[in-house]
């Protein structure tokens, strides 16, 4: 039962925020990027007034995506080399206990590399409105 409080509190401290800001989002580019490529010629938006860091394809986003592929193609090929190791353990316990929790370990990574990109893009989407 305590775990279960503790869940609910932590995910209504986690979403609190966004729900009472929802209609004043935060964008510290919001005076350089106005429409038709900024105030004053700004080098820090595109011609067509969108946000080079938070926007549609912005660094952010980008970045996130280039970090989340190359930490799950290194996930999946755990996988593999566990399974691996799995299937050549030869009985021995400890090898295939070795190889059970490098399994175990991988999966749960790509769960939370899943996890965090979804929130990246979650949080870039609500900075760019």
């Amino acid at each position: 039962m305590k775990r279960l409080v503790l869940a609910v509190a932590t995910l209504l401290c986690l979403l609190l925020p966004t729900v009472a800001y929802a209609d004043d989002p935060y964008n510290p580019l919001q005076s350089a990027c106005g429409s038709g490529g900024g105030v004053g010629g700004s080098s820090a938006c595109t011609p067509d007034g969108s946000d080079p860091i938070t926007g549609k394809n912005g660094i952010l986003k980008k970045a996130s995506l280039i970090l989340a592929t190359i930490a799950g193609i290194t996930a999946v090929i755990i996988i593999i080399v566990g399974g691996f190791r799995y299937i050549t353990s030869g009985g021995d316990s400890a090898k295939a206990a070795s190889a059970r929790n490098a399994i175990i370990g991988a999966v749960v990574g790509l769960v939370i590399i899943a996890a965090a990109e979804t929130l990246v893009v979650f949080v870039v989407n609500r900075i760019a409105k």
